[in-house]
């Protein structure tokens, strides 16, 4: 791993922004922001980002940097019998880029189809857009031929921004982070000159002080801050290896930080605008399966009075997805595939190519009736429950270590004015994070169990046990298996070497 870097520090931010700025940002952001008072969510994710999302998303670069490794390697760093939770950190993330591809598989199909759907007479196609995808592309009976080749497609894709390493992480980001902004930025522009544009604005900016109150608003936020910054998932450290010496932490992660919370809110203006000027303010979900799937492709074909300008917004919209998506994939699936191939000493091209075929067999699911079942199980356990035990555990450990290892001095190696400073790093990482944490961990549980058992109670046991359930025990006992696999990997190299002498 130690030998691949990023040519420039461009090419890491532009990495580090992919691997942040996904499809949370584009779709389930805006729709938390129309759930909890608009401005409101917007402050107090404002200040989680700050005292919360900054400082470990500092740490993990440093560490990476440090130790130069990814997660476990980093993980072991801070105590040796602590590796396994480096390697279910990376499985974990793993399991999520095989959930983004499926999604990918789904966005591009809605990008074939979605020029047609516009162009069919406005009314015919407005009332028949919500339910498109489920209904006919997604639809029941057997496998779907167009996703499953779309989802085999994406990891094709997939494939080839793995197998160069760093320097095709940082090519692939400047299509796949500048592309969707530019994209993002016109529909901007279209929806703010919407006659109710301003109306659309108030209730994304102007706060409701009510909704301070909301425990579940803080929680909320308080999470999507560790999801959309890809933080606790094993990419950071990954990505921090990957730096060259002078490279100035403190200062290129604000630049990430920021970059992300500017496309969230610019997608919030985005969905705001569009929907109040379409007339449809009272759709907006905090679904992002829903938000993609039923309510932009209505909005797209009320975009405008032309079919052919729609047509064209809406198959570069779901292309813009479809590169945030890979990046996002991309970035996940690379949080693993260097450890493996550093540990096994196998070539990383292997790896990638046994990652690459495991994920398109499996994506056959995203193909089939089952599958948005299986989409909405897996990734609660694997982007929620998964993540939070994950980032109890190492917030706790980067607490107990990073005065010990000199993590603050790491972060301001290179700075110059503005430092990090260790009193707040340190207090964040030991004190607040973990507490938040568990807090977060302690409602989801709750909330499983008494609210949301209702929802998941109509699906069936044995979907709940494959893709829910089972995802988490294939996480956390990856570390043990990887562990159990290079001892005896060792066992047999020294036998073969004493046969051989």
């Amino acid at each position: 791993m130690a030998q691949e870097r990023f040519k420039t520090r461009g090419g890491f931010i532009l990495a580090s922004v992919g691997a942040a700025v996904g499809l949370g940002n584009a779709l389930r952001f805006p729709g938390l922001c129309a759930k909890y008072g608009g401005g409101t969510f917007l402050f107090v994710y404002m200040l989680a980002l700050i005292v919360m999302g900054v400082p470990i998303l500092n740490a993990e670069i440093a560490l990476g940097r440090k130790i130069r490794g990814g997660a476990p390697k980093c993980i072991s760093s801070l105590s040796k019998k602590a590796e396994p939770l480096g390697w279910a950190s990376c499985f974990n993330s793993l399991i999520v880029a095989i959930i983004y591809a499926g999604l990918l598989g789904w966005i591009i199909s809605m990008a074939i189809k979605i020029a047609p759907l516009s162009m069919a007479k406005q009314g015919a196609a407005q009332n028949s857009a919500g339910g498109y995808f489920f209904s006919e592309v997604l639809k029941g009976g057997g496998i779907s031929p167009l996703v499953l080749v779309c989802g085999i497609v994406g990891w094709a894709v997939m494939y080839f921004c793995l197998r160069g390493g760093a320097a095709s992480l940082s090519k692939t980001a400047k299509f796949t982070v500048i592309i969707p902004m530019v994209l993002l930025t016109f529909m901007a522009v279209r929806g703010l000159l919407y006659s109710n544009s301003g109306e659309a604005l108030r209730a994304l900016f102007v706060p409701d002080f009510k909704a301070f109150l909301s425990a579940e608003l803080w929680l909320n936020a308080l999470g999507q801050v560790f999801f959309s910054l890809s933080i606790l998932v094993g990419i950071m450290p990954a990505y921090g290896a990957y730096l060259p010496e002078g490279t100035n932490i403190f200062r290129d992660s604000i630049i990430i930080a920021a970059a992300d919370f500017f496309v969230s809110v610019l997608s919030s203006v985005v969905l705001f605008t569009t929907l109040y000027g379409c007339g449809m303010q009272g759709q907006i979900s905090q679904s992002g399966i829903v938000t993609a799937f039923i309510i932009y492709p209505v909005a797209i074909t009320k975009f405008s009075p032309s079919a052919v300008l729609n047509a064209i917004v809406g198959v570069l919209f779901y292309l813009s997805l479809a590169m945030m998506a890979t990046q996002s994939a991309v970035s996940m699936a690379e949080a693993a595939a260097n450890p493996l191939a550093e540990k096994f000493a196998i070539k990383k091209r292997r790896i990638v190519g046994v990652i690459t075929l495991v994920g398109a067999a499996v994506c056959v699911i995203f193909a089939t009736p089952i599958a948005e079942t299986a989409l909405d199980i897996a990734d609660h356990f694997a982007n929620y429950f998964n993540i939070l035990f994950l980032g109890i555990a190492e917030c706790i450990l980067l607490g107990r270590k990073a005065k010990d290892i000199g993590l603050v001095g790491e972060i301001n190696r290179y700075t110059r004015r503005a430092k990090m400073p260790a009193k707040a790093f340190n207090f964040s990482l030991k004190f607040l994070c973990p507490a938040v944490l568990t807090f977060l961990t302690a409602w989801a549980v709750y909330h499983l169990i008494f609210i949301e058992h209702v929802k998941y109670a109509g699906y069936p046991l044995w979907a709940q046990a494959a893709f829910g359930w089972l995802v988490s025990v294939i996480v956390f006992s990856s570390g043990f298996v990887i562990k159990l696999v290079a001892r005896r990997k060792r066992k047999t190299e020294i036998s073969v070497k004493k046969l051989s002498l």
